[in-house]
């Protein structure tokens, strides 16, 4: 397996084990928690328990974890799981339908990570990907157009997203991975600075890119 693999592995494994703890506690010890719930995962780890590394992780998820490839390098990932560098708390505020509003945990208390007026926002991986279900249902294809990376929008204008999206081949297709997009949009994205992945099931993603202050959508 490669470190990237290796990676998201045992990465998939934390962020799970972490986020089952938050049910339980109150918001002044929720960064506590998470480092507690990350040494805890770090000791299974190292002593190679699948039985215990498998109660970290939310049930639903635990056969998404290959477990043998999080166990094949236990030592390294064992001391950065049990030694943090930092904690941040994150939630999603429930609005109503597709509405999600991104907040954090801060020493102040909750602050909102995103503004719910947006109704097309592309400030974060979250309202990008929320943007194109939306779009893509409302026949907004301006918008659809500037949700597209660069590359992409080259030679591609709305008309042809209208007819791709209508009674093109594939407008089926697209549909039934839009829908499927818009079911899991309060999923766990994983991203850097500049890419951000979210993982949509049975080995399918969603991924983007930023550009400048906002993100695009590459492939869903």
């Amino acid at each position: 397996m490669s470190r990237t693999t290796r990676a998201h592995a045992i990465e998939l494994a934390a962020v799970f084990a972490v986020c089952a703890s938050l049910s339980s506690i109150g918001c002044a010890g929720h960064a506590r928690s998470l480092v507690a719930s990350s040494t805890k995962l770090g000791k299974s780890v190292r002593k190679g328990e699948r039985e215990k590394i498998a109660q970290s992780v939310l049930p639903a998820t635990r056969s998404r974890v290959d477990y043998e490839t999080l166990l094949e390098d236990e030592s390294e990932w064992a001391d950065r799981l049990s030694q943090p560098t930092g904690a941040r708390p994150e939630a999603l505020l429930y609005l109503g339908n597709d509405d999600l509003v991104e907040v954090v945990w801060t020493d102040a208390g909750w602050r909102f990570a995103s503004d719910p007026t947006d109704y097309f926002g592309q400030s974060t991986p979250r309202e990008a990907l929320r943007s194109l279900v939306r779009a893509s249902r409302e026949g907004r294809w301006d918008v659809m157009l500037d949700l597209a990376p660069r590359r992409y929008r080259m030679g591609l204008s709305e008309e042809d997203l209208e007819r791709a999206w209508t009674d093109g081949p594939q407008a089926e297709m697209l549909q039934e991975a839009r829908d499927r997009l818009s079911s899991r949009l309060s999923g766990t994205i994983r991203a850097d600075a500049h890419q951000a992945i979210l993982d949509l099931g049975d080995g399918e993603f969603a991924r983007l890119e930023r550009e400048k202050d906002r993100w695009v959508v590459v492939d869903f």
